[in-house]
C-alpha cells in the first residue's frame, strides 16, 4: 500500500489550502482528497475524547483506513495536509516513527494577524463560542480551567490563543527529529506575494519538475457567516458524523461537498479587518520575543518582515 512521503504540518489559516491545491495539481504529485485526515495528532485525539467522553471527533484512527486514503498511488509525492500536526506536541515524533525520510512543510504567517483569522474562522466553524476577538483572548485563562469552551470546540486547547503562537517550540519538534534537509518553513506573506516563485521553490524542494505551472486561483479568503441557524445545524457534530457515514461514499467526497457546495452556501466574502491598532500594538509587544526566537530557529529576519523593529519590548 501507497505511503504519504509529504506531510503539510500547519498552519491553519496560513495558506496551506492553497498549498495544498496547487501541489495537487502537478503531475508528480498526489494530495489526499481529505485533506487533513489528522491522524498523527493523537494526543489531539486523547484531548477531545477526555473532553467528551467519547470519540467525537477524529475519524482516522486506524493505520488502514489512514492509508486507504493513499491506495494504489504511484505518484513520486504522495501527501497530506493536516494543519494541527504543528500543534500537537507528538505528530512530529509519529510522522518520524511512520516514514523517517518523509519531506515536512510548515507556512507560519505573522502572529497578529494570523491569531485573528484564526479566530475568525473558528467562529464561522462553530467552534468558537465567543465571536468578539479581545473577549475571546480574554477568556484563556477561564478556559485553561475548562470554562466557556463551548461545546463544539473539537480539542479545548485551539481555544488557547496564547499558546498557538508559539513558532519556535512547534517547529522545534521538527527540526529537533528530522534533517534541516527536509524541512520547508514557508512564510505565508512571501506566498501571497509571489506564489509562483514559492510554489517552484516547493517544487525543488520536493524534487520534481519546477517546469509546471499551476493555476493560481484564489483559494480561502476571508468570509463571514450567511446564515447562521444554517450554519450551526451542518457544523453540529452530530450533522457532521450523519453526513459521513450514509450520505457520501467515502471522506474525499464529504470534504469536496463541504468545501466547494456547502460553505459557498453558508458563508459570504468578507475583507474588512476589525481588530483595533491599539489592540494589534498590545499583541505585537506581546509576541515580539517569539517572533526573535523563531527569526534566530529560521535564520530569516522576521522581525523586520512583520514589522516588529518598530515596536519597543
Amino acid at each position: 500500500m501507497s505511503k504519504p512521503n509529504l506531510f503539510i504540518v500547519g498552519q491553519p489559516k496560513a495558506a496551506t489550502t492553497a498549498l495544498y491545491d496547487f501541489l495537487g495539481q502537478h503531475p508528480d504529485i498526489f494530495m489526499t482528497g481529505a485533506k487533513e485526515p489528522h491522524y498523527f495528532c493523537k494526543d489531539s485525539h486523547e484531548e477531545s475524547d477526555r473532553y467528551y467522553g467519547f470519540k467525537q471527533f477524529y475519524q482516522f484512527r486506524d493505520e488502514g483506513y489512514y492509508l486507504s486514503l493513499f491506495s494504489g498511488r504511484s505518484e513520486k509525492i504522495i501527501g497530506e495536509a493536516s494543519t494541527h500536526y504543528l500543534h500537537s506536541k507528538i505528530a512530529a515524533q509519529e510522522i518520524y516513527k511512520f516514514n523517517p525520510g518523509a519531506k515536512i512543510i510548515a507556512l507560519i504567517r505573522e502572529p497578529v494577524s494570523w491569531l485573528y483569522s484564526l479566530h475568525n474562522h473558528y467562529v464561522i466553524t462553530t467552534t468558537e463560542p465567543e465571536k468578539d476577538f479581545e473577549k475571546a483572548l480574554e477568556l484563556e485563562p477561564l478556559r485553561r480551567k475548562g470554562e466557556s469552551l463551548g461545546k463544539r470546540v473539537r480539542c479545548p486547547s485551539w481555544l488557547y490563543y496564547t499558546d498557538r503562537i508559539k513558532y519556535y517550540e512547534q517547529l522545534k519538534r521538527f527540526f529537533d527529529i528530522f534533517d534541516s534537509s527536509q524541512i520547508k518553513v514557508i512564510i505565508t506573506e512571501d506566498f501571497r506575494k509571489d506564489n509562483d516563485k514559492i510554489y517552484k521553490e516547493t517544487l525543488n524542494f520536493l524534487d520534481v519538475s519546477t517546469d509546471f505551472t499551476a493555476s493560481y486561483k484564489p483559494v480561502n479568503i476571508r468570509t463571514t457567516i450567511r446564515f447562521e441557524k444554517l450554519t450551526n445545524i451542518v457544523y453540529h457534530p452530530l450533522t457532521r458524523r450523519i453526513a459521513q457515514k450514509f450520505l457520501f461514499s467515502s471522506p474525499e467526497l464529504y470534504e469536496l461537498i463541504r468545501e466547494k457546495v456547502v460553505e459557498k452556501i453558508l458563508w459570504k466574502p468578507d475583507q474588512r479587518e476589525h481588530i483595533s491598532e491599539s489592540l494589534r500594538l498590545q499583541l505585537m509587544k506581546k509576541f515580539k520575543p517569539e517572533v526573535i526566537k523563531v527569526s534566530d530557529l529560521l535564520g530569516v529576519d522576521l522581525e523586520k518582515k512583520w514589522g516588529y523593529d518598530k515596536i519597543s519590548s
